[in-house]
């Protein structure tokens, strides 16, 4: 009996798509992703040959990300932690009904938002020293709070050894305040001319989703 690999939860009248497929240099993942549904949600599976943890290779991870990336493009989406697999359909469907106040909260948290990871160092000065003291580290809280102003939420990545302040951090920010979020990014930039600012996104929300399987 094969197993079902859960992706992400998104919502029930998300447009079908293609099915997911990703290309590395070397090889080649397709997964065709399964739809189960339970009211007004839905699980995106892909199957799974034993019902057992895998050790993820780097093209299962970019599989698993093309697909909720792909729904991302659509519509809301919770993205699952890599590597969670159920048993059987109706497993997941009484897990989706356990849980279903909190996915469709999040849903809603999620929708029409995408996530910012912005990381500072130091724009100037030996390399081993990009990431550390406390003059970095007060000077990225003093942007990072004027940042967090111009977003839904905001969730630390990785702090200054020393101090423990922010250094990295994911923001949620409206989509149609996206380009007034870089705006700040700039502003802050011009503020700070020792620190450099690396942006990426639009994500998913992957540093926002924490979903939970005991029981």
């Amino acid at each position: 009996m094969t197993a079902l690999r859960l992706h992400a939860i998104t919502v029930a009248e998300i447009p079908h798509g293609e099915p997911a497929s990703t290309l590395t240099a070397e090889h080649a993942i397709v997964y065709p992703t399964t739809r189960i549904p339970f009211r007004d949600l839905c699980a995106i599976v892909s199957e799974q040959k034993t019902f057992a943890l895998e050790e993820p290779s780097p093209e299962q991870i970019t599989a698993h990300q093309a697909i909720v990336d792909g729904i991302f493009r659509r519509a809301a989406v919770l993205p699952a932690p890599l590597g969670v697999v159920f048993k059987a359909p109706d497993v997941l469907t009484r897990w989706m009904e356990l849980h279903y106040v909190s996915l469709t909260g999040a849903l809603e948290f999620v929708d029409d938002r995408a996530v910012a990871r912005v990381h500072i160092v130091r724009a100037d000065g030996k390399p081993e020293d990009a990431e550390a003291g406390s003059d970095l580290a007060a000077a990225a809280a003093e942007s990072f709070r004027a940042l967090r102003r111009r977003a839904a939420a905001a969730v630390p990545l990785r702090l200054e050894e020393i101090t423990g302040l922010v250094l990295s951090a994911a923001f949620l920010v409206e989509r149609d305040l996206w380009k007034e979020f870089l705006v700040g990014i700039a502003e802050q930039s011009d503020a700070h001319h020792l620190m450099r600012f690396d942006v990426t996104g639009p994500w998913a929300p992957y540093d926002f989703v924490r979903m939970q399987f005991e029981g």
